[in-house]
């Protein structure tokens, strides 16, 4: 491979060997694989030259979620609320192009202190709270909701775009939601306007995509890539103010380790105020299954388990002890052994009795 292949060059070699690896079929296995995680056309293009876009069901989508983001951004910021978007839709424009990746929601961060009007912006734009089956915990511990737009053609059904709109992230110590970490005020003094939207500088924004790595359980590969195409434009002095917003959020000893999962296996270079590597035993224990094939693999195999980040199992608990900076050990190991009866109910919804879902919630998680 040549020297100065770039970040998706070197990504996709990458890929490729996985596919291989897993035995997958197809013209080419490791665009298969990409497709797996919603970037097929992305690494195509790369790989082809073509800057045309093509006409597909994420061209469409990405214009109407950036057209809906710019609309928002519009109400709120009529409003008085202090807002950014994050992630993907924040992306578009820079890193991606409309048909590039897949895009499943729209990310909105508010300041907490309007949350209230945010929401009653978003009420006035026809947006709802989904109540989503798939994730479990009492909204009143959940420090942010996912909303969809009512069509009214087709009665209450969701309508894309689904939002995520955030007053806060969970934590990254327990598997289950708890109490809701604040961004810190510096934060909202480096926001930057990027494709007509509120985005964060880069640095904080590759904390965030860190965080919600180490929050899905290092499933979101898309979120991965972003991590390490942000890492590559952070400017000399980023470093410090990486590494201090990642502590806050709970995920400097990740930042360590996947930073030297980039510098090792994609080439990038080392940043300055980074400090890369496993840094004590735990450290040292989660950086060999997170080298980038293993890991792809491991995210290859479990991408049609949507819920696999919000199932509580012995694995998962095992990772976030690993990754997260001050895990609670006690709440980690109750959580596994004998969750809440909310939990056990949502999991298990056709038992015949909550002793029942305990019994079947352990052979599940303690095999898992």
């Amino acid at each position: 491979m040549s020297p100065v292949a770039t970040v998706p060059q070197r990504f996709f070699k990458v890929l490729s060997e996985v596919a291989a690896q897993l035995k997958l079929r197809g013209s080419d296995p490791g665009l298969e694989l990409a497709g797996r995680f919603g970037l097929r056309r992305y690494f195509e293009r790369h790989r082809t030259g073509d800057t045309d876009l093509a006409d597909s069901q994420w061209l469409e989508r990405a214009a109407q979620f950036r057209k809906e983001a710019r609309d928002l951004s519009a109400a709120l910021r009529d409003a008085g609320v202090r807002h950014f978007f994050f992630k993907g839709i924040a992306l578009l424009g820079r890193f991606y192009r409309l048909d590039d990746r897949r895009l499943d929601d729209i990310d909105l961060a508010v300041d907490l202190a309007g949350r209230n009007a945010a929401m009653a912006v978003l009420h006035a734009h026809g947006y709802a709270d989904l109540r989503e089956p798939g994730v479990w915990g009492p909204a009143s511990r959940r420090p942010g909701i996912t909303m969809f737009r009512t069509d009214p053609a087709a009665g209450e059904r969701p309508h894309a775009p689904l939002l995520d709109l955030h007053w806060g992230l969970e934590s990254v110590s327990a598997l289950l939601p708890t109490e809701g970490i604040t961004l810190p005020s510096a934060f909202w003094a480096r926001l930057e306007m990027e494709q007509r939207l509120p985005v964060p500088s880069d640095e904080y924004h590759a904390a965030l995509v860190l965080h919600h790595l180490v929050r899905h359980d290092l499933l979101h590969v898309r979120g991965l890539l972003d991590f390490a195409l942000l890492w590559e434009t952070l400017s000399r002095d980023a470093g410090a103010r990486l590494t201090e917003l990642a502590g806050h959020l709970g995920v400097g000893r990740a930042l360590g380790v996947v930073g030297r999962v980039l510098v090792d296996d994609l080439l990038l270079f080392p940043i300055r105020g980074v400090r890369l590597g496993a840094q004590d035993w735990r450290g040292r224990a989660a950086l060999p299954p997170m080298r980038l094939r293993p890991w792809l693999a491991w995210a290859g195999r479990r991408t049609a388990d949507r819920r696999h980040h919000v199932t509580v199992t012995r694995s998962l608990a095992w990772r976030r002890f690993l990754l997260a900076d001050a895990p609670r050990v006690g709440q980690l190991a109750r959580e596994l052994l004998k969750p809440p009866p909310e939990y056990l109910a949502w999991r298990w919804p056709d038992v015949r009795s909550p002793v029942q879902a305990w019994r079947q919630h352990l052979a599940a998680a303690l095999k898992a």
